[in-house]
């Protein structure tokens, strides 16, 4: 591959992972791929690769230009192996832009398990989320609650108000289900689901990866050999998937 050509090449990639991140950026989908507190470093580097690849243009252009004085340089082209990684670099890109993003659902909730554990637990949280009224906690709230403080009793009759989707699980009884989300620490392959359990006497009308807005009392169950939060149910609504559908701890 000529070496302008090669410059070239290595040019559009940039340029195309940069349109690629700044699309997935303006249109709000690039926390379905990374935790938010990354975004402003994400911004950074679409900014960089667009200049990387404006210097890299501004060069392929002005070898052009000088094409006679070039025409020594043209002979010394880039190794095999370089030329590869160009389409390994390829790949990625490609598979970004052909499979639509979408947040992780049942099916990786299906493969992964849930998470009863609260993640990044500590004494500054837990007093935090005391000082949080019980109906504005979300479900990875109410998990590290119940993981936090030995004695728990101080939480069951708490009313609670929490969005997640419904998941059936085959260790619960037909009034039970899942109200789930999934927790993303640094980027979605390293997410997981968090639950808590919903009690409802028509649990059976809802559907798996539907979202709900459950709202009750709050209860204690046990699975897996961990105790973990139950919501006696006064009433599931069905509501949209949030513009956000992962947690952040």
């Amino acid at each position: 591959m000529p070496r302008q050509l090669y410059r070239s090449f290595q040019a559009l990639l940039l340029l195309g992972m940069c349109t690629f991140l700044g699309f997935k950026a303006a249109s709000g989908q690039l926390t379905y791929y990374i935790n938010q507190r990354f975004v402003p470093l994400t911004l950074f580097g679409i900014v960089f690769l667009a200049v990387l690849a404006q210097t890299m243009f501004t060069e392929v252009k002005r070898a052009r230009q000088h094409a006679d004085q070039a025409d020594a340089h043209d002979h010394d082209q880039p190794q095999a192996s370089a030329s590869a990684n160009l389409w390994f670099m390829l790949v990625p890109l490609l598979i970004g832009v052909l499979i639509p993003a979408r947040p992780l659902d049942s099916s990786a909730f299906a493969t992964k398990g849930f998470n009863t554990n609260a993640p990044l637990v500590s004494a500054d949280s837990s007093e935090q989320l005391f000082e949080t009224d019980s109906e504005e906690r979300n479900v990875l709230d109410w998990i590290k609650l119940f993981n936090y403080e030995r004695d728990i009793s101080q939480f069951l009759g708490q009313k609670a108000s929490v969005i997640g989707f419904v998941y059936f699980d085959e260790t619960l009884n037909e009034k039970q289900f899942l109200v789930s989300r999934f927790v993303v620490s640094c980027c979605a392959a390293d997410g997981f689901a968090v639950a808590m359990v919903g009690e409802w006497d028509q649990a059976s009308t809802l559907t798996q990866d539907s979202w709900v807005l459950i709202k009750g009392t709050v209860r204690s169950i046990t699975l897996n050999d961990q105790v973990v939060p139950l919501i006696l149910a006064e009433s599931v609504q069905a509501v949209s998937a949030p513009e956000q559908p992962y947690l952040f701890p």
